[in-house]
């Protein structure tokens, strides 16, 4: 990806994305990859030429082996991306996969399994 490239996703999402400068460079870092990993494979350089199935295909194929936490960060910079565009309606019924949860789905608090409680000992006389 050239520099005037990521000049654009950076304008794109630092426009569209309100909040502290932190989460703001996170978004814009995470936007930069998601851009140069889509203009490889498609071919595809201007964000505004980009189709909900181009970060479909980011999501299910570059993500699948990250944390599903980095799954979850890199889609909200999707969903992003998407409102930056003004196809955030549109498009998120696409977006919607296993990356949507921050946690993956497994037992929660109270549910059978996991340690056991430790019991009462009775106490001697």
């Amino acid at each position: 990806m050239t520099h005037s490239h990521s000049i654009r996703i950076e304008l794109l999402l630092r426009r569209a994305q309100p909040g502290k400068s932190s989460g703001v460079r996170a978004h814009i870092k995470r936007g930069e990859r998601i851009a140069r990993a889509i203009e490889e494979c498609w071919g595809i350089r201007e964000p505004y030429q980009w189709r909900a199935k181009h970060l479909q295909w980011f999501l299910k194929t570059k993500t699948a082996e990250l944390s599903p936490a980095t799954c979850y960060d890199y889609w909200r910079t999707a969903g992003v991306i998407a409102a930056a565009l003004g196809r955030w309606p549109d498009w998120e019924p696409h977006l919607r996969g296993p990356w949507t949860r921050p946690t993956p789905p497994g037992p929660r608090p109270g549910a059978p399994g996991g340690r056991p409680r430790k019991l009462a000992q009775p106490r001697s006389r």
